[in-house]
């Protein structure tokens, strides 16, 4: 199971400023995005989910329909 916590790095270690439920020399991979950096990932999620409309459109056929739906025109 994934999920996102926030630590501080200091002195070449990563401290969570939160409780984390792992064992000890449990391996874990990382994914270094600096907070300063978050906004500009939640906007492009933002952009890149209306561009798609991933979830919203409620389409199921799209693979079928694809001219249709990006171009207007059938076939």
């Amino acid at each position: 199971m994934s999920k996102l916590i926030t630590a501080i790095y200091e002195g070449g270690i990563f401290k969570p400023l939160q409780d984390i439920d792992l064992h000890d020399h449990q391996r874990v991979k990382l994914q270094i995005i600096p907070e300063a950096d978050t906004s500009l990932v939640e906007s492009q999620k933002k952009a890149l989910s209306e561009i798609a409309g991933i979830g919203n459109s409620g389409l199921t056929d799209v693979a079928r329909k694809h001219n249709k739906y990006l171009y207007q025109k059938d076939s």
